[in-house]
């Protein structure tokens, strides 16, 4: 179950008011920085840190619209500006000019520059740690890399529009999360070119994302693997060492390095390839049904028996909470169709049971075996006509119980 979200609480004292939020809405809020609010009559406020050139703003969430119309948007209009995508923690940003892509950044670790740049075996973790420690406010860790001859501008440049088309195709396998695309004018720095346009960028991702629906639908969370007879590739040694006394697919996942869609294709191959296997699921122990107290020792009688016990069961939890009993009355002088014959005549007593041996002489004449078991039809089709009926009036938990020993009957009759 999702957390609940947090929220934002008007307080008005006379002429004033405020907007208390509950602490996880004010991360990198100031108080130097004030927000503009878009009113939406009561139902909803939007509050938007605006830039001066700021020229307009969509806003949504993942569960109305996908990701590809979020795109569709920026793209029919021609669109400069910034998508911001967020869910729980994980941030992704896209910036715009006229309807391309031109720069992309994301909180993921795997999705920042120096991790691209290992991915790609262009520098060493080692080489990335000294870089790292050079990083200062004025000095990007790009900057660090080739002033220090470690990474080529060339090859900077190349992982840099690598890693922005990465967070964008990545963007496609989010199921869940809000969107805010603020227009502004065109960026004028951090560009870099694609290597195709946004509209085939857009395509790509749109198949990204039904391949990561696919396997999720095939590996889901739950699922357990442990290490198979065939040995891991270099470099995965962390990987087959947490899989080795067997996990789930959410803690692996929890220790891989790279996106949804990553994990999952690799996933997909190492089981092809026998590094993984997939523990056998052991079906837990069928539950029965535990039947109400005066069921118990009913065994001993007939089936039709059972039936109308049950019956006078619900007639009785029915007339104890004090509501109308005559429902058990329109069944007899309405029965479903089919039924009209074998409920000819039939009438209810005064514990709710019916006239058995009267069913079984309406549906006589076809031989003793297929009169009781058209008088075993009639009986269950009145009883759950009850028990359909019941739970409108009584307690779900009593309800529920009566139902049990109701399916405790049919599989004993099985």
């Amino acid at each position: 179950m999702a957390p609940p979200r947090p929220k934002a609480t008007p307080r008005i004292t006379g002429e004033t008011a405020a907007l208390e939020l509950e602490r996880p809405l004010t991360m990198g809020l100031s108080p130097t920085r004030p927000f503009s609010a878009h009113f939406h009559s009561p139902e909803g406020m939007i509050l938007l840190r605006e830039p001066p050139d700021l020229i307009g703003f969509f806003a949504g969430n993942l569960g109305s619209l996908f990701m590809e119309d979020v795109f569709s948007y920026v793209l029919s209009g021609i669109r400069s500006g910034q998508l911001i995508v967020q869910h729980n923690q994980l941030r992704r940003t896209v910036t715009f000019r006229d309807g391309q892509v031109v720069f992309a950044t994301s909180t993921e670790r795997y999705e920042r520059l120096g991790a691209v740049l290992v991915q790609l075996g262009l520098i060493t973790s080692d080489q990335l740690t000294l870089a790292v420690a050079q990083v200062t406010p004025t000095r990007r860790i790009g900057q660090v890399l080739t002033t220090e001859g470690i990474v080529s501008e060339a090859n900077l440049y190349n992982a840099m529009t690598y890693l922005v088309r990465e967070v964008v195709l990545n963007l496609f396998e989010m199921m869940e999360g809000s969107f805010l695309f603020l227009e502004a004018q065109a960026p004028l720095s951090d560009v870099v070119k694609l290597p195709e346009r946004t509209r085939d960028l857009v395509i790509q991702g749109i198949k990204r994302g039904e391949a990561t629906t696919r396997l999720r639908r095939q590996f889901p969370e739950d699922v357990r693997v442990r290490v198979g007879p065939e040995g891991f590739p270099t470099g995965e040694e962390s990987l087959a060492n947490k899989a080795k006394p067997g996990i789930s697919l959410k803690d692996l996942r929890s220790a891989y390095e790279g996106s949804i869609h990553a994990f999952l294709t690799w996933m997909e191959e190492r089981i092809r390839g026998g590094s993984l296997v997939i523990e056998p699921v052991v079906p837990p122990a069928p539950v029965r049904p535990t039947p109400s107290l005066e069921m118990v020792g009913s065994e001993l009688l007939g089936p039709e028996e059972r039936y109308n016990l049950l019956l006078a069961l619900v007639y009785r939890a029915i007339e104890e909470m004090g509501r109308d009993v005559s429902m058990f009355q329109s069944f007899l002088q309405s029965p479903p169709p089919g039924l009209e014959e074998a409920y000819s005549g039939v009438k209810l007593g005064p514990d709710g049971r019916v006239d058995v041996d009267q069913i079984r002489r309406n549906v006589a004449g076809g031989g003793e075996a297929l009169s009781r078991a058209l008088t075993l039809e009639a009986l269950d089709a009145f009883v759950s006509y009850a028990l359909f009926s019941a739970q409108n009036v009584l307690p779900q938990a009593l309800a529920e119980q009566l139902s049990m020993t109701y399916r405790a009957l049919q599989e004993g009759l099985t």
